[in-house]
């Protein structure tokens, strides 16, 4: 027997003193309601209500009983809250290299807009990789060109920039300061290519290191660097300016935990970046 189920027959009827009315309550019919009391009556070995044709009366060992029964419904309640309370929701592990700045809320945003519950990493690429292969992330974005044995990849993502400089500062176009970049050892092939790529792009290549986000726009914001930023899905970027290039990477099939739909994120992270 359910003892919870039935007992909040009990007290249906209890309040209401009618059994159609305790029914309807209940969201059932009759017949099974008191179908119900009675088993409960007969596990009991005691009479709950006394029917007659003018209703339904509580016994005398009912009257005792139902400050019980209520106890036990109110104390299975708190039970159901409080692991309630308790759960976890499933994290995604989502690993976010620190070159994409402002675009970070973005790819963040869009996986919690669709109702992951995202547990984010902010490091460079290296690092992330690193991370997948541990077992310590699902997915994560990097930057391209980077190794990225024993791991699945997704197609290369091309995120055109824009040069930001201090406002008003004579040197603001491309080439006059060097450019604020993450450190090399954050994904070396990349740094350099990117170097090279400012090179062809009529700069001299000259770049300062800075590892924090928020270090790269100060060094901007005070007229020592300019800097490059991935600019939002759809729109434009600079003319000749060297993009950035990611990709998105997770462990192989045999490899990934099995109650994240990793194909399905990355999916959706590809949305969150390009048009």
């Amino acid at each position: 027997m359910d003892l919870t189920r039935h007992l909040r027959f009990f007290t249906a009827v209890a309040d209401t003193r009618h059994f159609g009315d305790a029914a309807r309550e209940l969201g059932m019919t009759q017949p099974p309601l008191s179908q119900g009391i009675r088993r409960l009556e007969e596990r009991l070995g005691v009479r709950l209500f006394d029917r007659d044709p003018r209703g339904v009366r509580i016994t005398a060992a009912g009257q005792l009983l139902l400050p019980a029964a209520r106890e036990l419904l109110r104390l299975e309640a708190d039970f159901l809250d409080l692991a309630t309370d308790l759960v976890v929701p499933i994290q995604v592990r989502l690993g976010v290299a620190g070159d994409l700045d402002e675009r970070i809320d973005d790819v963040v945003g869009a996986l919690a807009a669709r109702g992951h519950a995202v547990a984010p990493t902010v490091a460079g690429s290296v690092e992330l990789v690193d991370l997948l292969r541990d077992g310590l992330l699902d997915l994560a974005v990097v930057r391209h060109p980077g190794v990225i044995d024993g791991l699945t990849a997704g197609p290369v993502l091309v995120l055109p920039t824009r040069l930001e400089s201090r406002v008003q500062h004579p040197a603001t176009t491309f080439g006059d300061l060097p450019v604020a970049v993450p450190p090399r050892h954050h994904q070396p092939p990349a740094h350099d290519q990117l170097v090279d790529a400012l090179r062809r792009a009529g700069h001299d290549g000259r770049v300062v290191e800075a590892a924090d986000g928020g270090q790269r726009r100060a060094l901007t914001a005070a007229g020592v660097t300019t800097r490059l930023t991935p600019v939002q899905a759809g729109t434009s970027g600079g003319q000749g300016l060297p993009p950035l290039r990611l990709r998105i990477v997770m462990p192989h099939d045999a490899h990934r935990r099995p109650e994240i739909e990793h194909a399905v994120v990355a999916d959706e992270l590809g949305q969150a970046l390009t048009p």
